[in-house]
């Protein structure tokens, strides 16, 4: 647990409301010598010792911390996939805390306080549950157990779960790369094998996606210069609104500002901020840098502050055609990294002999909890829904009792659609089958006790290993 402390006048002194009666060594211990305070955002101390005597701790660790003002995120990230680092983005922003897990430059993971990033807040704002339901799960299971409880309820299918879960991380990713306030920490800690909910996410194509949400939020900054304005009513609602909209302005109070509206609508700072936006191009609201009652000054005359550019790193989603797509930034600088090494040439049927091993390992483990024929039914109707992924290598498939795929269909099916698949066709088809391992991990990981599933995980990078990469 991380030390506390707090400013006292002038003074820098320990917190002693941490809430906890353990013993913590002194945080300052062997730091004793001239420290000089360097300048920073009013969120952030920074101190450095001078002469420097160098040294190191053990991990976990932040090597890297700033003001994300000052330095977009996105820049940051797409350095770190391409460099395949392994750690923790930490961001503590006016709105809360978040964080993404990282695992040789790939996303494994998301954490956040803020309520609009729960689970179930993700799983009503998609249409998958109804706000009553949610109220009456969480009354009996606590929050790290609700997607367990409704599938077991029937609720919810495994693999919608899934794409929730998935939804969840990427929303979570987009808050921390459109975060223009606060700071930012890059943690050095080992990621374990067990990793969150077994997911996988491409960064860069989560950094493309959030490309289209930063130039949309350049255009809400126009009106909307940051989230800690006041929103006050200026007009009565006569036209038919979204639903978004209607929840919104009943919340306005001109005691609220955007970023409160958005927590108690229970939407992103992004959503929220596009909301506002659509009232305020309707003549429904207004904006003010005081609260109702104060001295109301008028924002409209505010200059557009736009995100920060890009600052050279290329972005590159793979396409279909397997060229890549790559954004380069105003200054038109070139990447200053080197691009990932290609996974070693491996034969098409050794990398389904791999694969088929490790769908079998999976069933086997569920099958010691005698839940075998619901966890491949269930995997075959995401399979058949195309909702594990959309590449036709895998149209038609059914997994067999044992777990396994069919393997002489799915060489056959390499075979057939290989001109598809881009420059680097294996790389496609492995791909396929990595993201139906990452569901069956998923989805066993919700019925698994916490130490068998750390235990298959282990036991399934092992068996990847042996194809090269992770």
């Amino acid at each position: 647990m991380s030390q506390r402390f707090r400013i006292d006048g002038t003074q820098l002194v320990p917190d002693e409301r941490q809430g906890t009666q353990q013993p913590q060594p002194p945080a300052l211990a062997g730091r004793t010598g001239s420290f000089v305070l360097q300048p920073t955002s009013p969120d952030l101390l920074v101190f450095s010792r001078t002469p420097a005597e160098g040294g190191s701790l053990p991990t976990p660790r932040v090597v890297l911390s700033g003001d994300a003002s000052g330095f977009p995120l996105s820049d940051l990230i797409a350095f770190l996939s391409q460099a395949r680092w392994s750690g923790i983005v930490r961001v503590q922003a006016p709105g809360g805390e978040r964080s993404v897990i990282l695992r040789e430059g790939e996303v494994r993971g998301a954490t956040s306080d803020v309520a609009a990033d729960r689970l179930g807040e993700v799983l009503v704002r998609l249409g998958y549950l109804e706000r009553t339901q949610l109220e009456t799960v969480l009354r009996e299971h606590p929050p790290s157990k609700i997607g367990r409880a409704l599938v077991e309820r029937g609720l919810l299918q495994a693999h919608d779960l899934f794409k929730c879960v998935t939804h969840q991380v990427s929303e979570i990713f987009h808050a921390i790369v459109l975060c223009r306030e606060g700071s930012f920490f890059l943690v050095d800690q080992p990621v374990e094998d067990k990793l969150g909910h077994n997911i996988q996410l491409s960064t860069q194509s989560l950094l493309m996606d959030s490309i289209r949400k930063i130039d949309e939020l350049a255009h809400f900054r126009k009106r909307i210069p940051h989230s800690r304005l006041y929103v006050l009513r200026k007009g009565m609602a006569n036209a038919r609104l979204e639903p978004d909209e209607d929840k919104v302005l009943a919340l306005v109070d001109g005691r609220r500002t955007v970023l409160d509206l958005g927590q108690g609508a229970r939407l992103s700072e992004f959503d929220v901020t596009k909301v506002v936006y659509g009232l305020l191009e309707g003549g429904f609201v207004q904006l003010s840098d005081k609260p109702l009652g104060g001295s109301m000054q008028s924002l409209s005359g505010i200059p557009a502050v736009r995100p920060k550019a890009f600052m050279g790193i290329p972005v590159v989603r793979p396409s279909s055609t397997g060229i890549p797509t790559v954004r380069h930034s105003q200054s038109g600088l070139r990447a200053i990294t080197q691009p990932p090494q290609p996974a070693p040439v491996v034969d098409v049927r050794e990398v389904v002999h791999v694969f088929n091993r490790i769908f079998r390992e999976i069933a086997a483990e569920v099958s010691k909890q005698g839940l075998a024929r619901e966890f491949i039914a269930s995997a075959n109707a995401a399979l058949s829904g195309q909702a594990l992924s959309s590449s036709p290598v895998l149209a038609g498939l059914a997994f067999a009792p044992d777990g396994s795929l069919p393997d002489a269909k799915l060489v056959s099916a390499y075979e057939q659609y290989r001109g598809s698949l881009g420059s680097e066709p294996l790389a496609s088809f492995r791909q396929a089958l990595s993201d139906v391992m990452f569901f069956l991990l998923f989805q066993a990981g919700e019925l698994l006790e916490s130490r068998a599933d750390e235990d298959l995980a282990r036991r399934v990078k092992d068996m990847l290993a042996s194809l090269g990469g992770s």
